[in-house]
């Protein structure tokens, strides 16, 4: 399941928990896969912690998905050295966790679906993307390499599907909820080709 890295980089557990940035990767774009077991309910939240001159901080960065389903939470270069995980009262069972690099996800499938924020490599240059949001909307956009959204190619508050074509700018491509960007959304589809709405 995990390379050597992404297990030196996976945690889990049951209680609420610090965890470290892994030292490789701060100073980047850090996106935090989190997500439960099947019937772990409610699901968790995940705090940016900061200790500033000895001063303790936090910063609510996004929540898991909802049972099994993978939220990718982002989070930009340098803004926290570590997270706190908040396990939600309903929540059963372990909570997982993996950091990532942002700039090294995995590609957009011609075929994607899900119900909680993801990212995803941006699709070369002038590729074409049919995106459906359900009923509470969302947004798909694209951030560079300092977490930044340089670019949204479509969003609403309410369902809504459209057909974008992607820039000829380099980042990578974010699919985030319509308020809490990073965490459980209404079912989101996206799909790829030369015609993705006739296909």
């Amino acid at each position: 399941m995990f390379g050597r890295g992404d297990r030196e980089n996976y945690f889990s557990g049951y209680g609420s928990r610090v965890l470290e940035i892994p030292k490789e990767l701060r100073g980047r774009a850090v996106i935090v896969e989190a997500w439960g077991w099947l019937g772990s309910g409610g699901g968790f939240q995940v705090v940016g912690v900061n200790r500033p001159g000895g001063r303790y901080t936090e910063k609510t960065a996004g929540e898991s998905g909802a049972m099994r389903e993978k939220a990718h939470i982002l989070l930009g270069p340098g803004e926290c050295d570590e997270v706190r995980i908040i396990r939600g009262w309903k929540m059963q069972g372990r909570w997982k966790v993996r950091f990532v690099d942002a700039m090294s996800v995995g590609p957009l499938p011609p075929k994607a679906q899900g119900g909680a924020s993801r990212f995803f490599r941006c699709p070369a240059p002038g590729a074409r993307i049919s995106a459906e949001f359900g009923d509470a909307g969302g947004r798909l956009g694209i951030y560079d390499e300092r977490g930044r959204c340089i670019r949204v190619l479509a969003g609403r508050g309410h369902r809504f599907d459209d057909v974008v074509t992607v820039p000829d700018v380099q980042g990578v491509l974010a699919v985030e909820g319509p308020e809490l960007k990073w965490g459980p959304m209404t079912a989101w589809s996206l799909r790829t080709g030369p015609d993705p709405a006739t296909d």
